[in-house]
């Protein structure tokens, strides 16, 4: 009896001791590392990295307390190689897609919960916890059991993930679909005989379709939020409105579409529908070019952001194509990267980039 009372009375220590703490990884340090340098007006500040659940800071509760003490400490979940990053609308919700996890991590950060969504299905939703159906769940979409090459029920390589409201669209290559979460727990695929290797993914709140970007078929597609195929555009090749292997796409303010056509070594922008704007870039090593460009996205004023995975940098451009600047170099310091991959910017000019072989997430503020 002595012996139980211990444990109890040191566990109820242990839990009252675990109030939440600070949440310090989106406090940017002091001194300030921006970029570019001094004597330059700095235009890029470094704010922290996301590698896990553990960043979130969140108190455990008595029960986790417990069974810790019965059963020994649970590891927090980390990313493992983040290849896209979304951040919904209000810029709480934070979704990382990672391949070698086959998993997408959900960090919400106003409330300081995590999930790890890896099923697709009627009872998807986060591991180890049991899906509520939505009673805003709209039917799947029907497909042939053999479109899908793995087992249908689970994620197997997300490579890029975004926020449609409070929807999360998740395209899996070797899937050759998108998968839809829905906010009660559900979720289901979209496929159709034209998606082959989905390799990004982005909501246009303007005509509320989502573009899905097929490396493997070098064309665009689009769906609304029932799942049903829009329209499609693109062939093979390399003039305007052609693809050599698209892989991420962003959205801008006005409607335009910037898509990475990375084996053509540029960034087409295009109107909704798929016709033609305009192209920047091209391979070589000078400043302005592109040797693998992959993650891309909109600042509130309408400049391109573009990652190069072979540069290890981050390229900033007017829609015309015109350098504006660039930080970024291989290593694993702040503003350093190893084969990096997706990025976005949220409502709160924060640019998240998926730094795919370090592990993590680095997140910067936009300056005015």
């Amino acid at each position: 009896m002595m012996a139980r009372t211990t444990i109890v009375g040191f566990a109820l220590l242990l839990a009252a001791g675990c109030s939440p703490k600070a949440m310090t990884f989106l406090q940017p340090p002091e001194p300030p590392i921006v970029w570019p340098l001094p004597p330059d007006a700095p235009r890029v500040r470094y704010v922290g990295e996301l590698t896990g659940e553990a960043d979130l800071g969140r108190a455990k509760s008595f029960g986790q307390v417990w069974e810790e003490i019965l059963y020994g400490p649970t590891p927090p979940a980390r990313i493992v190689t983040p290849h896209a990053v979304a951040v919904d609308a209000a810029g709480e919700k934070v979704a990382v897609a990672d391949v070698n996890g086959k998993c997408v991590h959900v960090f919400d950060l106003a409330a300081r919960k995590y999930e790890r969504l890896v099923q697709v299905g009627p009872s998807a939703g986060a591991q180890g916890a049991p899906a509520s159906p939505s009673a805003a769940s709209e039917p799947p979409a029907s497909a042939p059991a053999d479109e899908l090459r793995f087992d249908r029920t689970m994620l197997e390589s997300p490579v890029a993930v975004c926020w449609a409201g409070d929807r999360l669209w998740v395209a899996d290559s070797r899937q050759g679909a998108v998968a839809v979460f829905e906010p009660g727990g559900t979720a289901r695929w979209i496929t159709c005989d034209r998606l082959k290797r989905p390799a990004g993914l982005a909501y246009c709140p303007a005509n509320q379709l989502c573009y899905v970007s097929d490396a493997a078929n070098h064309r665009l597609l689009a769906f609304d939020t029932r799942g049903s195929l829009v329209v499609e555009f693109g062939t093979r090749g390399g003039g305007p409105g052609q693809f050599n292997a698209p892989t991420h796409i962003a959205c801008g303010p006005d409607g335009m579409l910037a898509v990475s056509d990375s084996l053509n070594f540029r960034v087409q922008t295009l109107r909704l529908d798929g016709s033609p704007i305009g192209a920047f870039g091209r391979k070589g090593d000078a400043a302005g070019d592109l040797a693998l460009p992959k993650g891309v996205a909109f600042d509130a004023a309408g400049r391109i952001w573009v990652v190069d995975a072979q540069f290890e940098n981050v390229q900033a451009f007017t829609p015309e194509g015109q350098l504006l600047m660039s930080f970024g170099k291989e290593g694993h310091k702040p503003g350093e990267f190893w084969l990096p991959a997706g990025l976005c910017i949220d409502a709160k000019s924060r640019m998240w980039v998926a730094d795919r072989e370090n592990g993590r997430v680095q997140v910067f503020l936009l300056l005015p």
